[in-house]
């Protein structure tokens, strides 16, 4: 009776041992560690260059409306005079999951912006300049005076084609300057702008 006693409580001491040794049993599971249910691989590919033309399509600001009675009423009737334009772009794009910086550069004027913004839903983003290029635009008045224009800010709205391998990028972009003459600010005027179709260059 001894001995068999002997040899349950070494079983039994040799299980345990085991049992401590080895994962318990009652452990939690560890969360899984595979991707996201937003996983990057499932994200728009924006990233790279795109290429295309945007055309001018209005303005609006300090020479909006009452363009005969402001102070800078000839960069708005000069800026009508365009109304229609077109000027072929640049837009560099980095992304980091959701998050977009960018570099939208016209290739006629120089001016350029850099900007940050995100994915949208729907096959969307937007961005927002952080800095734009200090180019000083000059445009002569009928009455023989100068006024400059300083881009100061600019803001992107598009939509994309594909939601994970765009073609194409369309939307707005909306110019911001400062209106000046010989350095004293006479006011602001906004330039917007739309582009049916950039693409990847």
């Amino acid at each position: 009776m001894n001995t068999r006693a002997a040899l349950l409580a070494g079983l039994f001491a040799s299980v345990m041992a085991t049992a401590s040794c080895g994962e318990s049993v009652f452990r939690v599971p560890a969360e899984p560690s595979g991707p996201s249910s937003l996983s990057d691989l499932l994200l728009p590919r924006l990233s790279g260059s795109w290429g295309g033309t945007l055309a001018l399509t209005g303005i609006a600001g300090g020479t909006g409306p009452a363009r005969a009675a402001g102070a800078v009423e000839c960069v708005g009737a000069a800026f009508d005079e365009v109304v229609g334009e077109i000027n072929d772009h640049t837009l560099s794009i980095t992304q980091a999951s959701s998050e977009l910086t960018a570099k939208l550069v016209s290739t006629t004027t120089g001016l350029a912006c850099d900007y940050k913004g995100r994915l949208g839903a729907g096959n969307t983003f937007v961005l927002h300049a952080e800095r734009c290029t200090q180019v000083t635009l000059a445009f002569l008045c009928p009455d023989g005076r100068t006024r400059e224009l300083d881009l100061v800010g600019s803001s992107v709205t598009a939509t994309f084609d594909d939601p994970i391998n765009p073609r194409t990028i369309q939307g707005t972009a909306a110019h911001t300057y400062n209106v000046e003459e010989g350095g004293n600010p006479l006011g602001a005027l906004v330039a917007n702008h739309s582009f049916p179709g950039l693409t990847r260059r």
